[in-house]
């Protein structure tokens, strides 16, 4: 269903077509992850009695409309600090209604690796380039191309899915990136399935939220950069940063600071001695806090709580 289409007339259509779903499935929960999915969500479940859980994974826009129909739900997981303190200053949400559970990442499927590198290292940016995250890829783009004279030389490649009409633009910016960061080199890829053979075949990556996640649990280094921000290069000194607001995503006040980044970037292109230690805290952190085994067992119990709470208040309802 085109849930991202906006919510008259087309959130009204699809809160129908959902709710008749939940009935015709007799399905007892739901859960929405987008802004307008929450819209939709809350109003078919108000229909159908029954209870709803939202996911909030940035900090939601404040005005008029999303003060009066927040639509959080009965419960709320919000997957790092800053969005919880987002929901309690600007939307007042209680406290006992949020529940802070971080992105889960599937560990089988991401074994930590040593790459052979060749004479040039390669620099992976990862992530889609829409809405802030183009910006943020601007902003690589115009420190590269003033530092990367003074940088080793590297082969740089952009991964991620690219809106048709950033594409052209893109063409367009890599003519001039690529004369001025010469001898290194910049690719488009573009959109990959298999994320976990590129990182293997890599020596690094500038990333943010699942995909600098993804990277450490490969083992590699990573930059967090992402739509608020630079944080610098993955090490314990700047980790409470980074898991508070989704690895640069959620910094507020925005801190686009070139010389972090152009510092970040030396590192990464500069051999160091203690990079096995780094490498291995790295992967026991994405353990910690980001397993989703773990994750997994968390939200259940949210379920639970939702489906206890509606049951307290309302009695068993049969759809």
């Amino acid at each position: 269903m085109p849930i991202h289409r906006k919510a008259i007339p087309f959130g009204v259509v699809n809160t129908w077509r959902v709710a008749a779903f939940i009935r015709t499935h007799r399905i007892e929960l739901v859960h929405s992850h987008s802004r307008r999915a929450h819209w939709v969500a809350a109003q078919a479940a108000r229909i159908t009695k029954i209870p709803h859980v939202t996911t909030v994974h940035q900090p939601l826009p404040v005005h008029f409309f999303s003060k009066r129909f927040p639509c959080l739900g009965n419960e709320t997981i919000a997957i790092d600090e800053a969005v919880v303190q987002h929901l309690l200053r600007h939307f007042h949400r209680a406290a006992e209604k949020i529940h802070l559970i971080r992105n889960g990442v599937d560990l089988s499927r991401a074994v930590p690796s040593v790459r052979q590198t060749p004479n040039v290292k390669k620099v992976l940016w990862i992530g889609r380039l829409s809405g802030g995250r183009w910006a943020a890829f601007q902003f690589f783009l115009n420190v590269l191309e003033r530092i990367a004279k003074t940088l080793p030389p590297a082969k740089y490649e952009i991964v991620g899915q690219i809106p048709s009409d950033k594409r052209p633009v893109l063409e367009r910016m890599l003519l001039v990136t690529r004369t001025k960061i010469e001898p290194s080199t910049m690719d488009i890829v573009g959109f990959v399935k298999d994320m976990g053979t590129f990182l293997r075949n890599s020596d690094a990556a500038v990333a943010a939220g699942r995909s600098a996640i993804e990277s450490m649990a490969h083992g590699r280094p990573v930059v967090f950069l992402g739509e608020g921000g630079i944080i610098g290069l993955r090490k314990p000194e700047i980790w409470a940063s980074a898991l508070k607001t989704n690895f640069g995503d959620h910094l507020d006040p925005k801190d686009f600071n070139p010389a972090k980044l152009e510092s970040a970037l030396r590192e990464v292109l500069t051999s160091r001695s203690n990079e096995q230690d780094l490498t291995a805290w790295a992967r026991a952190q994405v353990e910690k806090y980001y397993d989703i085994r773990n994750v997994a067992i968390e939200v259940e119990k949210v379920y639970s709580q939702a489906l206890s709470s509606r049951r307290s208040y309302a009695g068993i309802h049969h759809l």
